[in-house]
């Protein structure tokens, strides 16, 4: 029943589109941002999982993932 704040920041020229995905599926994007929380209200084990920031322009694309476990 707790909430979580997820952060992702990136940088690049031209600025990246970052999106959060949770397995296959976008659960926020946002074009030309420095930075895109994530946050989660009232977790519960349902919302257990891996949570991917994707950052992505012209030049490459960069992600990190994290495994979220909720007892």
């Amino acid at each position: 029943g707790s909430q979580v704040d997820l952060g992702c920041s990136a940088e690049g020229s031209p600025p990246p589109l970052l999106t959060w995905f949770r397995g296959p599926q976008v659960l926020r994007e946002e074009p030309g941002v420095a930075s895109l929380p994530l946050h989660l209200a009232q977790v519960s084990p349902q919302d257990s999982g891996t949570y991917t920031c994707v950052a992505e322009n012209r030049h490459g694309r960069h992600n990190r993932s994290l495994e979220l476990q909720v007892a």
